[in-house]
């Protein structure tokens, strides 16, 4: 008897040690996107998995830089002949930076681009490019940051270089006292003619308003600085500009062990506006699944649209699942408008790996809007540009698969570095990819 009970437990065993082999190979199949099978027959469909669905581009442009860290875009505009502008860097963030022309007339040369020699030359330590202005009479501003140095310069359309009658041989320095460091820099023409820069240090906006002449507007803020009221502790990522003049700030404060997404108001001289939120900071923690941080804004009549990160704290999970969420707020008061989506927002996963973002939104042409972003799909498949579609109310667009959202074919390392509607209505989407530098462009 104990001798059949062995036998039978034996049996037990292999045939146990038999399903797990199976399964490897299995899984070992699935990971080479293949099929294993004998015999020569024809292996069976692959079921059709709808957040596959992808959308390819009709044109693509993709270069290779030189350095380690290969090449990467800062960003992307349009230009007065309906062609676009690319600004980035060989070699790292702060790298070589170069200004690309994309279609249209082309002043910068061989292979359409240029390396800004008058800034990367200039300065003892090398400075990246990190944002980029529209374009306005032929000019247009790009901001630089790296060890020790922040400055504004302005770019020549017909010379695809720094303009030279602008400040100090095109560049303008910004002041940022003590030993900080920058967590960021960005830019936005304001409604008067000027340009604003801010300058973001741990907790603090600093920001200054340029006018088109070049000088530093004295009477902006206080003594010509503008930040954040205490005692928030505001980080900044964009800066969006009101039809009165209004400025918004989207980012985040701190809150113990993580970050609430939120958003900034001032008014067009760098003053705090009192009736929005508090003290002209607006919290919005139901869009945070823990940690969040206000991103992209698009400002539409009596509403901001707002693209928000977010993701489980640290502090309490060691698995960091990360999801995007876009709102609708109330322009003059800050909160959010329930009509759209569910109380105000809408929240997406891909359903895939932990790590998804979305960023950048425009108008779709359709009522709705765009964004652009990637898609961890996993350590082995990859990741992905992602391109998501929403209504004009906050919900999946569901006239595009699948339920708004598609992989842009072709990027596999990939995160999104600019979205833009081209004159014509085609879709321009910029990013970088396993260090190369890559333009696409899609059908309207």
């Amino acid at each position: 008897m104990r001798y059949r009970e062995e036998k039978v437990k034996h049996y037990i065993q292999s045939l146990r040690q038999m399903q797990r082999v199976l399964a490897v190979i299995g899984l070992t199949c699935l990971l080479a996107l293949g099929a294993c099978g004998g015999g020569g027959s024809e292996p069976p469909a692959a079921a059709q998995d709808p957040r596959e669905t992808s959308v390819t581009p009709t044109m693509t442009l993709r270069w290779q830089g030189g350095g380690f860290d290969g090449i990467g875009i800062a960003g992307i505009t349009q230009a007065t002949d309906g062609g676009l502008w690319v600004i980035g860097a060989e070699g790292g963030v702060n790298g070589r930076p170069f200004l690309r022309k994309v279609e249209g007339a082309n002043p910068c040369g061989a292979d359409r681009q240029r390396f800004l020699s008058e800034i990367s030359t200039r300065f003892e330590r090398r400075q990246g490019p990190t944002t980029l202005t529209p374009v306005r009479d032929g000019r247009f501003y790009a901001g630089f940051t790296g060890p020790g140095t922040v400055f504004v310069a302005r770019l020549d359309e017909a010379t695809c270089a720094v303009d030279a009658t602008f400040g100090d041989q095109g560049v303008m320095g910004i002041p940022i006292a003590g030993l900080v460091t920058v967590t960021n820099i960005t830019l936005q023409r304001d409604s008067r003619g000027g340009v604003l820069v801010a300058v973001s240090i741990p907790g603090q906006i600093l920001m200054r308003r340029l006018t088109e002449a070049g000088a530093w507007d004295g009477g902006f803020g206080t003594n010509g600085l503008a930040t954040n009221p205490n005692p928030d502790s505001f980080w900044l990522s964009s800066l969006a500009i009101a039809p009165n003049g209004d400025i918004l700030a989207s980012g985040a404060v701190s809150i113990p062990v993580a970050f609430q997404p939120a958003l900034l108001k001032l008014d067009a001289q760098g003053v705090p506006v009192a009736s929005f939120g508090t003290a002209g900071v607006q919290r919005y923690p139901a869009l945070s699944l823990g940690t969040g941080n206000a991103g992209s804004m698009l400002i539409e009549g009596d509403r901001v649209i707002v693209g928000v990160a977010t993701g489980s704290s640290v502090a309490v999970s060691d698995f960091n699942s990360n999801d995007s969420v876009i709102a609708a707020a109330d322009l003059q008061t800050g909160q959010l408008r329930t009509g759209f989506g569910t109380g105000g927002f809408l929240r997406w996963d891909w359903g895939y790996a932990s790590t998804e973002a979305t960023g950048g939104w425009i108008p779709n042409g359709r009522g709705g809007y765009i964004g652009c972003g990637h898609v961890l799909k996993s350590l082995l498949l990859g990741q992905a540009v992602s391109l998501v579609d929403i209504t004009a109310t906050g919900q999946p667009d569901t006239t595009v698969a699948y339920q708004g959202r598609r992989l842009v074919a072709g990027t596999n390392s990939a995160t999104c570095a600019g979205l833009l509607r081209m004159a014509d209505g085609r879709l321009a989407v910029a990013a970088n990819d396993g260090g190369q530098a890559v333009v696409m462009f899609f059908d309207r």
